[in-house]
């Protein structure tokens, strides 16, 4: 027997939560620990800081092609192999990265660099869905999002400190150690959660088995109404990653060394979201909490526009709605994903897939598009965020139907697989 399978008899590991919070890190850390070096990586590699900016775009995407492609074959060939595989591009695109001397490399590098990530992080949700369900995965997944939440708070700060010690590429070489440290964690601590049976079974299969995944995925009207909610509850908080160093150390004159005080405020409020959210779902039903939190991140959007209408250019005005904005999302995105999952319990892989890979593309996409508007203002930065709080309300309220119960298909009985 495999050591690292879970037998249908046993309890998932303690420490589960911390191992899968660390590698889920893994994308933060790869967004958020740069952000601070982009001028410095504009003056070296002779462009503007738009042109870098491009990058965070191009990643978004490139780990939303890692989730599509990773999430369905680790249903095929299991979590820890899928996992592997994307570490080992991951560790592969950030060493050239180092070497890199044109943007066009860069951004072409970051979407390798993406796709990796994507599978390995893929397999996160994926377990904890082969474990758990209901409430008690939106609380495993509540208590992975507190942990993993450490490393955006921290991240900038890192790079901050790598870039005044060894410019910018040190934060690659971080970047490189952090994923192979991922790697020993995936292939001697991870539980195998898809039994050797369920893989020869499904390899046995045909190949358009993925795309039939798929399909059934994209054929439950409720379930694409939480996920289109999550991605466009996400969508603001990436036009806000992906503007955040003009916005910042452009339009407000914040030194690159003060650019972590600022992007972790927003962070402390999720952080503080999440252990809210944790305390709601012991009462309240996570369609209802995810309403709750869609409704708050429009009020504070709308806070955001008119803040940036009055033409006044002060940090706290911004900084104040910014806040609630960003943090309503410890709120929306456990319940969002748990309700998005409840209804695959056969395909949780796939499902997870197209979740995670359909909120970065809609977040490369809006980051792109707003970073292509840019006017020299806040303004269309704003006018952005209010607009994706808008269609999540009424995606969640109309096509959800979040305030109706979900009805499924039960899951198998032996959601704890067999030994391998």
């Amino acid at each position: 027997m495999n050591p690292l399978s879970i037998p249908a008899d046993k309890t998932p590991p303690r420490w589960l939560a911390v191992w899968l919070a660390a590698l889920v890190a893994l994308t933060p850390f790869s967004i958020d620990s740069y952000l601070p070096a982009i001028p410095a990586m504009a003056d070296a590699l002779d462009t503007a800081v738009a042109r870098v900016q491009h990058s965070v775009s191009s990643f978004l995407l490139g780990f939303a092609a890692g989730q599509l492609l990773g999430g369905p074959l680790s249903d095929r060939w299991g979590r820890r192999t899928v996992g592997t595989i994307g570490l080992g591009i991951y560790i592969a695109s950030s060493t050239l990265v180092l070497f890199a001397t044109h943007v066009d490399h860069l951004i072409a590098l970051r979407f390798l660099q993406a796709v990796g990530g994507g599978f390995a992080t893929v397999i996160c949700a994926a377990i904890v869905r082969d474990l758990y369900s209901g409430r008690q995965a939106a609380g495993i997944i509540s208590l992975i999002s507190t942990m993993m939440l450490v490393a955006p708070l921290i991240a900038p700060v890192i790079g901050s400190l790598l870039l005044a010690a060894g410019g910018w590429q040190s934060i690659f070489i971080f970047l490189l150690a952090y994923a192979a440290a991922m790697l020993l964690l995936v292939r001697m601590l991870l539980p195998e959660t898809v039994s050797r049976f369920s893989r020869a079974r499904r390899q046995r299969g045909p190949k358009r088995d993925l795309v039939r995944n798929y399909r059934l995925v994209l054929g439950s009207r409720r379930a694409l109404g939480f996920l289109g909610a999550q991605a466009c509850v996400s969508g603001a908080m990436f036009i806000y990653i992906t503007t955040a160093p003009f916005v910042y150390m452009e339009y407000f004159r914040v030194p690159a060394e003060q650019f972590p005080l600022f992007f972790g405020t927003c962070v402390l409020g999720l952080i503080g979201m999440v252990q809210v959210n944790i305390r709601l779902l012991k009462v309240f039903e996570p369609r209802s909490i995810l309403l709750a939190g869609i409704g708050l991140q429009l009020f504070g959007c709308s806070l955001l526009l008119m803040g940036t209408l009055t033409g006044v250019k002060e940090i706290w005005l911004w900084m104040g709605p910014l806040v609630l904005v960003v943090a309503c999302i410890g709120i929306t995105g456990p319940n969002a994903t748990a309700c998005f999952l409840e209804f695959f319990p056969r395909v949780s892989g796939s499902a997870n897939a197209l979740y995670g890979a359909t909120l970065f593309i809609t977040g490369g996409l809006l980051g792109g598009l707003v970073n292509g508007l840019h006017t020299g203002t806040l303004v269309p930065i704003a006018a952005s965020m209010l607009g994706c709080a808008t269609t999540a309300l009424l995606s969640a309220l109309f096509i959800a139907r979040a305030r109706e119960p979900i009805a499924v298909e039960p899951a198998p009985a032996r959601r704890r697989q067999a030994p391998a």
